[in-house]
């Protein structure tokens, strides 16, 4: 049976034993350093050590985040002395969204798995193999992926594939997002994400929680999962209680196993069968998360509209009951799950906002009428939904669970005699036995050392994480020997033991600078990016200097490439394939390529500017040769990351000195959200609570959506400068060009 691997999160030490206990096969955790989730109860440094120990004689591993971007001093001075303990107690991997850090780790720590994290914005095994030099074993790919997509990543790699199944689903391609630094100078590639999403926007179509995702939960699509190939089932949630990591990372085990053992037809079956424990075990999910009620995730959810939840934002609960009646002062409605002391419930408006919220007395059994006291004023009407909020009997069941599992680590001891000699003490566990003499064993002279005293004190180990299970004691009649000494053989013993017998341990590692090469390459002509050929034509028009155009062709049509070739008649041009390339997307890209894309080699383009891993592959594929430039989205916030950007091929673009911020690049749609869909380009500004105004634009032909600052954004004068258009109008173009001086 193939080991399918249930990854689960741990935002803090409890979380972490929690879900190791209750059914992970392995957890992943940051620590106060270099983690996506840097307000989370993050352990110590010494806090995983042990942990590690604890994880590996149970078979269990685990995986450090290390998932944002660094710069040069961090990497050099601090990275190191923060992996080298971790790594010599046997640190599963590391999962790592900086080029940079992934080339570091790779050389200071070759012993060590590396994960190409989620925030990298891989869409296929054929990008993640370009990471294999770098010692990845393991990607995540971008959460946008459909199911079938998935299986052919999986065919394209012997890399390991892990996927998101259960959680909080980001509206933006991880990695892609600048909205949180944007707005409040918090950076999401700094771990530090504010979460925009979450917030109400205002919109031309109505208010509401536009980017709001729901939270997914693909319980019920497990064979699928297991059957694509994925290795490894991950769980989101290091910002969540203990007893949400546990619980989930439990569930998911049970029915993984349960469908490898028993087959698709008991599964089904349980699917089938609203009543069946499998349903019991969905709705206790329900109960402790949901965000918006669950989707099933893009990789089966064929409509957007069911991905986004528009009305509310926090825990959403799951409906217990509605109101039959109201007097003025009661409520009565039949409960349609058993409910218990303490829960908290909540009556809601239509359009999902709180009337009224109380907590529980007492327990009242599924289908039973329950009477609810009710506050002057409060608005409240017959078939008005009642919500769980909190299921408390649920919360402390499963804490319970955590907190009787037996936590300590079985070992065996023998302890053994003869008088005038060494006794010897051995202690067994893990397949492994050692050995350790002590003191000479003597004969008493007055009162003998007791077979009980001795095993007293043998297994008086209750500050450790282990215990005896059995300790044998043979020694002959009226010997003796000082408890001290005693004692002291049970210290050294384990720690012989813990030696060897910890698997996974590393021999020590030091640090010595190691050079790494980077070729100086300036770039002497200024940049205009290209949204339209009216912006074309009056930038060759305005320009004075030597300009290289990079026409992008996300916006611009393919109809015009053959125009816009026209209009450059001669002039320096590189070209900019669209950043999000995967599924009907990639698909219809491609299309058009093969239609329009001819033009472009009949007059070359100078320049690629790569912007992803997947144009990456399509310039090496259609035009290599080339110069290929690394955009700003491949991030390269230190030396060591430009150095992997050249060994890949790539050299770095200008910082663009004027233009609008690409904020977010999703799958979703606002038009979608707000039912306005217009099955066609289409643009509308919006604003967020704080009056920050944004603008999104939908790329209806390949199915994207793009949400750019409203107003451009002014940099710093470079050696060359870089402007970048949008729907800037030919007066707007010819304003920016003179004063930039190009």
């Amino acid at each position: 049976m193939r080991q399918v691997e249930i990854l689960a999160p741990a935002g803090s030490l409890e979380s972490l034993y929690g879900a190791l206990k209750l059914g992970a096969d392995a957890v992943y955790v940051g620590t106060s350093r270099f983690g996506a989730r840097a307000f989370a109860d993050n352990p110590t440094v010494p806090e995983i050590e042990k942990a590690l120990t604890y994880a590996h004689l149970r078979g269990k591993k685990i995986y450090l985040t290390v998932n944002t971007l660094l710069n040069d001093r961090e990497i050099e001075e601090e990275l190191f002395p923060m992996i080298k303990p971790l790594y010599e107690a046997g640190l599963d991997a590391c999962i790592v969204q900086d080029l940079g850090v992934l080339s570091f780790l790779h050389d200071y720590f070759p012993g060590m798995d590396l994960h190409a994290s989620t925030q990298m914005t891989l869409f296929s095994g054929e990008e993640a193999n370009l990471l294999k030099p770098y010692g990845v074993t393991r990607y995540v790919p971008a959460r946008e992926l459909t199911i079938e997509e998935i299986r052919e990543a999986k065919k394209q790699t012997d890399l390991e594939i892990e996927v998101f199944v259960h959680g909080a689903l980001c509206y933006c391609y991880s990695g892609q997002c600048l909205m949180s630094e944007v707005i409040g100078g918090r950076s999401g590639n700094r771990g530090m994400c504010a979460g925009p999403c979450r917030l109400p926007y205002q919109t031309p179509f109505g208010d509401g929680y536009v980017l709001n995702t729901k939270d997914i939960c693909t319980l019920m699509r497990i064979p699928e999962l297991v059957d694509a190939g994925i290795d490894s089932f991950k769980i989101e949630g290091r910002m969540k209680k203990r007893e949400y990591s546990a619980f989930i990372a439990s569930i998911y085990r049970k029915y993984v196993t349960l469908y490898q053992e028993e087959g698709p037809e008991s599964f089904m079956a349980l699917a089938e069968d609203r009543g069946s424990k499998l349903w019991t075990d969905y709705k206790k999910c329900q109960d402790l998360y949901n965000r918006g009620g669950f989707s099933q995730s893009y990789l089966f959810e064929r409509e957007k509209s069911r991905i986004v939840y528009p009305k509310k934002n926090g825990h959403f609960g799951t409906c217990v009951g509605e109101v039959k009646n109201f007097t003025g002062k009661q409520a009565v409605f039949v409960a349609k799950e058993e409910l218990n002391p303490q829960d908290v419930l909540e009556f809601r408006e239509k359009d999902d906002t709180a009337a009224y919220e109380y907590t529980l007395k007492k327990a009242v059994p599924c289908g039973e009428k329950v009477t609810a006291n009710i506050k002057r004023g409060s608005h409240i009407f017959p078939g008005q939904k009642v919500y769980r909020r909190k299921n408390a009997a649920l919360a402390d069941s499963i804490i319970r669970q955590i907190e009787e599992k037996e936590d300590k680590y079985p070992l065996t001891g023998a302890f053994a005699g003869q008088i005038g000699e060494p006794v010897v003490f051995s202690v067994c566990g893990n397949g492994v036995t050692v050995k350790v003499k002590g003191d000479i064993l003597q004969e008493a002279a007055n009162r003998p050392v007791s077979v009980e005293d001795i095993k007293k004190n043998l297994g008086a180990i209750g500050n450790t994480d282990y215990i005896f299970s059995e300790i044998d004691v043979c020694i002959p009649q009226h010997s003796f020997l000082p408890m001290g000494g005693i004692k002291k053989l049970r210290r050294e013993a384990i720690a012989k033991w813990e030696e060897q017998g910890i698997p996974g341990r590393r021999s020590p590692v030091e640090y010595k600078k190691r050079n790494f090469s980077i070729t100086d390459c300036r770039i002497e002509e200024n940049w205009v990016g290209i949204s339209s050929n009216e912006q074309l034509s009056t930038s060759v028009e305005q320009c004075e200097t030597d300009v290289l155009y990079v026409l992008k062709l996300l916006e611009l049509p393919p109809e015009q490439w053959e125009t816009a070739v026209g209009i450059l008649a001669g002039r320096q041009f590189a070209l900019e394939f669209p950043r999000i390339l995967h599924g009907k997307g990639r698909e219809v890209f491609e299309k058009i390529w093969g239609q329009y894309g001819s033009v472009f080699f009949k007059v070359l383009p100078k320049a690629i500017v790569v912007n992803s891993y997947r144009s990456l592959l399509f310039a090496s594929r259609e035009f290599n040769g080339l110069i290929w430039y690394a955009d700003e989205n491949i991030y390269r916030e230190n030396k060591r990351a430009e150095a992997v950007c050249q060994e890949l091929g790539m050299v770095s673009a200008p910082k663009r000195n004027y233009g609008r911020t690409a904020v977010m690049v999703s799958k979703g749609c606002i038009f979608d959200t707000m039912e306005q869909c217009r099955k066609k380009n289409y643009r509308v500004s919006f604003q967020g609570p704080k009056g920050d105004e944004f603008t999104a634009v939908s790329h209806c032909r390949y199915c994207t959506n793009t949400i750019y600052t409203k107003n451009p954004v002014i940099g710093r004068p470079e050696q060359t400068a870089r402007v970048d258009f949008t729907w800037e109008t030919s007066e707007e173009v010819r304003k920016v060009i003179r004063e930039w001086n190009i």
